[in-house]
């Protein structure tokens, strides 16, 4: 069963998706009229976010790859795809954090068996065809 996926990362059973969260908003230009109440103006959308949290117990399901990649494409700052589990697609999206916290740590490597992640997403326009190239060099 499929959640969401973001670029090549599903989430899913090994990456345990559990919430997300989303903010958007209109932006507007204040304009000040003398002796009267300040006019508004549409600009367009402001720069939205999704925050995604789940859990992931790499040693019953794996998930730790999934996670690289998105360390990979947090550092080479490239948009992403997010599509929603129902094939929605949600957009194009930045991450721009990735939080993650280990618990009960396996002695003999250090990795947790149990791991929680927050990433945080920014809303970004359709990337131009020239993003294409630095987009699949992440994750090829």
């Amino acid at each position: 069963m499929t959640l969401a996926s973001l670029g090549p990362v599903v989430f899913d059973i090994t990456t345990d998706l559990q919430k997300y969260d989303e903010e958007s908003a209109s932006a507007f230009a204040r304009h000040d009229i003398f002796g009267g109440s300040p006019v508004y103006e549409d600009v367009g959308e402001e720069e939205g976010t999704f925050t995604f949290s789940g859990t992931m117990l790499p040693y019953l399901f794996g998930g730790l790859s999934g996670l690289a990649k998105l360390e990979a494409a947090r550092l080479a700052r490239v948009p992403l795809p997010l599509m929603r589990g129902d094939f929605s697609p949600m957009g194009w999206v930045l991450i721009s954090k990735i939080s993650k916290s280990s618990s009960e740590l396996e002695p003999s490597v250090g990795v947790g068996q149990e791991i929680s992640y927050t990433l945080t997403l920014i809303k970004v326009g359709t990337p131009g065809i020239s993003s294409a190239a630095d987009i699949l060099r992440i994750f090829l």
